[in-house]
């Protein structure tokens, strides 16, 4: 018989050996991601604007700490030399990564910027510089096992450098930064619609959008229900009160509004009723003080004056473009990134690398690569957005914008990365050539023959110095020349060419622009300049397909204005439609004698 004592040293010894017995019986946990080989490839600028001076392979994690020194990449367990400057340089790293179902908690370390796509989807856009080391997180929802292309990419503006990149399975929400707070709004109010005088009434409004709604009343004491104005101001700092990146505006009024960042003007409706329109632009605001400043006037019956931004840092409480409030957001990446926590995203366009930026101060986005196309929102200069495709043309390059595809005119943007190089998923085909020259040129150099009118299109040809050739006719920016090259038809630089035969203003448009020629300035009437390359279109508003294009300094007759007193009803030639009144100036006869119309 078993003594107590050693009875329980029995029990002691067999849960020891049942414990330890356990510890290698289980199987080794279930690996969540799997990654191969990263492809990296180092640039000598901060824009990974190609060649790459170095590509390799490593299968190291991401994590590098640089500091002040130039970038080294761990191959095969050696810290390779790459030849990149100290600073402004920029890397990639992409790979296939296997995923198995479950929601993954993606997190970038970075000194100065970067971004993290998923199959193309941008997750997390922290690309910009000034902010010093920072961590950005976003959740990812991955609802079934399966490969999955990863891409990191930073870049280094200038002093220390760092990215580190790694992913785990999401425990909990996303960790809250510090929320960001704002200064409220200033009000000055005048007792007549042109701001003039002394300010007869001053209020306050929330450090949030404006959201005013004053009706058929007063806003405050002094001041009338009918032909009043106000400006309306605030500065916000960044990043103090809100974070560096790319933000959406909306506005609209009744009756008429302006809309300033600093010295820039991003909406200008301030001499007509806008009819209840919501107006949007993408403005990217960088480090530092920005004045915010909204005009307002009030004619008469109904006064209201809306404005607000998305993402909504800055706002306590959020004013959404819906006019919906909701509770103070908090940063967990940058304006113009993915949503954080969002789980599975609508969409997967196709990863190309290749990022877009503005290069005019407003860029029109539309619903696909035609001219005629719906316009879905406008874009602002200095805005980068993913391109994820281009016509067959190479004239238009599709873009994502807030998570949604569109199409905008390549030839205003600046491609980092090879734009010929992006998949052809739409377009539209190149107008026909003519059959008949308008005249001859005499090449001044040896010219690449292109296939569009752009710098950026595929080379189909060269002409040598000192060639004599047909000249069919001229692009609407009036700086290439479509040419006839020994049956070789394509487009030249113009200044490269000087004509021996015709005249510039004799040759026709070629590139599809309406009408192929510049028409006979009119001579009776109300007659307007245009002061830019003006669009006409079928209707009273930018819903309207486009059906012509006015040169910058011809002249056009006025017809009719809108109710709202926004656009003008032109005649150019034989095309009747409508244009945006501010791009003109009156050179002939009264607008007031003009019809009211919307038709």
């Amino acid at each position: 018989m078993l003594t107590r004592p050693i009875f329980r040293w029995l029990i002691v010894v067999t849960l020891v050996v049942a414990f330890v017995g356990g510890l290698f019986a289980i199987s080794p946990p279930h690996t969540q991601a799997q990654v191969g080989t990263w492809t990296v490839k180092v640039f000598n600028n901060k824009d990974l604007v190609a060649p790459p001076i170095w590509t390799g392979l490593s299968s190291s994690p991401i994590s590098y700490t640089w500091g002040s020194g130039a970038p080294v990449i761990n191959v095969g367990g050696v810290m390779t030399p790459t030849g990149a400057a100290v600073d402004n340089f920029s890397v990639e790293f992409a790979a296939s990564v296997l995923f198995t179902a479950g929601t993954y908690r993606f997190t970038v370390q970075v000194d100065d910027g970067a971004r993290l796509y998923i199959d193309g989807f941008l997750l997390i856009n922290a690309w910009t510089a000034g902010g010093g080391l920072r961590t950005v997180q976003a959740d990812y929802a991955f609802p079934a096992d399966g490969t999955h292309n990863i891409v990191v990419q930073m870049f280094d503006q200038v002093g220390d450098a760092t990215i580190i990149a790694s992913w785990a399975i999401a425990v909990g929400p996303l960790p809250t930064p510090t929320t960001f707070v704002g200064t409220p709004w200033t009000a000055q109010f005048y007792s007549n619609a042109d701001f003039t005088g002394s300010p007869v009434y001053t209020a306050s409004y929330p450090a949030s959008g404006l959201n005013l709604q004053w009706g058929e009343g007063s806003p405050g004491a002094g001041v009338p229900a009918n032909d009043f104005s106000a400006r309306i101001t605030r500065t916000v700092n960044v990043p103090s009160e809100m974070p560096e990146g790319t933000y959406r505006f909306y506005a609209g009024a009744d009756d008429a509004f302006r809309f300033t960042v600093d010295t820039t003007v991003i909406f200008n409706y301030i001499n007509g009723n806008t009819g209840g329109q919501t107006f949007t632009a993408d403005v990217y605001l960088a480090p530092g003080p920005h004045n915010l400043i909204v005009e307002y006037r009030e004619f008469s019956v109904t006064a209201a004056m809306f404005l607000t931004w998305t993402p909504g840092y800055g706002q306590n409480p959020v004013l959404n473009p819906d006019k919906t409030t909701g509770s103070p957001i908090t940063p967990g990446g940058t304006p113009g990134a993915g949503t954080p926590g969002a789980g599975t995203p609508g969409g997967t366009p196709a990863q190309t690398g290749v990022i877009a930026t503005v290069n005019v101060n407003v860029l029109n986005v539309r619903s696909g690569p035609s001219s005629t196309a719906s316009i879905i929102t406008t874009i602002n200069k200095g805005t980068s957005y993913p391109v994820i495709g281009r016509s067959a043309d190479s004239a238009w390059a599709q873009i994502t914008v807030s998570g949604q595809p569109g199409w905008a005119m390549a030839q205003y943007l600046t491609f980092s990365g090879d734009f010929n190089t992006v998949p052809v998923v739409g377009g539209t085909a190149p107008p026909p050539p003519p059959t008949v020259a308008s005249g001859k040129g005499l090449t001044l150099g040896n010219l690449r023959i292109r296939s569009a009118p752009f710098s950026y299109t595929p080379q189909v040809g060269l002409v040598p110095w000192g060639t004599e050739l047909p000249v069919l006719g001229k692009d609407y920016g009036r700086t290439w020349y479509q040419i006839n090259y020994n049956g070789t038809v394509g487009w030249v630089y113009a200044p490269w060419v000087r004509l021996i035969e015709g005249t510039f203003d004799a040759l026709p448009y070629t590139d599809g622009s309406q009408p192929p020629f510049d028409p006979p300035p009119p001579t009776s009437g109300v007659i307007a300049q245009a002061y830019g390359n003006v669009r006409i279109r079928s209707g009273p508003g930018l819903q309207f397909p486009k059906v012509a294009r006015v040169v910058w300094g011809m002249q056009v007759q006025v017809l009719g204005r809108s109710t709202n007193r926004l656009w003008y009803k032109v005649k150019y030639g034989d095309i009747v439609g409508w244009s945006f009144a501010n791009w003109y100036q009156l050179v002939q006869g009264d607008i007031n004698s003009v019809p009211v119309t919307d038709q």
